[in-house]
């Protein structure tokens, strides 16, 4: 006699729970690799007058970075070379992200690009645009009358 459909569920949460947890730690190794790929790491975050793109960085020169804006989009462009080692050396382990990279980020038109200011601190690219004045909160005095 054949199981009836019931008896056989359990067989088939087993292999879904399987697949569940193949899936998500194929998941988990996709994510790791494309987030290896995207570098430098940006931050962005807004205050009422201005918006902040903070792009990590740590170990280059200022004169490396070359920063544009074409059409409302932020390039950040440069090159991180790589470290050097000691004739004879043999690598054991490299993670260090070197190379060319660019990342553009497309700005909203409620910014002022002409306005954009950048510096490096600390290992930290800090790129500063303010908001075009239409689009700060500006208070509203209410008169009697």
């Amino acid at each position: 006699m054949a199981p009836l459909w019931h008896e056989s569920f359990g067989e088939w949460s087993g292999l879904q729970r399987e697949l569940n947890r193949w899936l998500d730690a194929a998941q988990t190794t996709v994510d790791q690799v494309v987030g290896h790929f995207t570098w430098p790491p940006i931050n962005t975050y807004e205050t009422p007058e201005v918006v902040v793109v903070t792009a990590e960085a740590p170990g280059m020169d200022v004169s490396e970075f070359e920063l544009s804006v074409q059409n409302q989009t932020l390039l950040i462009r440069a090159e991180r070379k790589p470290v050097a080692q000691p004739e004879g050396a043999r690598c054991l382990r490299n993670e260090r992200a070197e190379g060319k990279f660019d990342r553009a980020i497309v700005l909203p038109s409620t910014l002022d690009t002409a306005g954009i200011s950048a510096r490096y601190e600390r290992g930290i690219l800090i790129v500063v645009i303010p908001k075009v004045a239409a689009a700060r909160p500006r208070k509203i005095v209410v008169e009697e009358g």
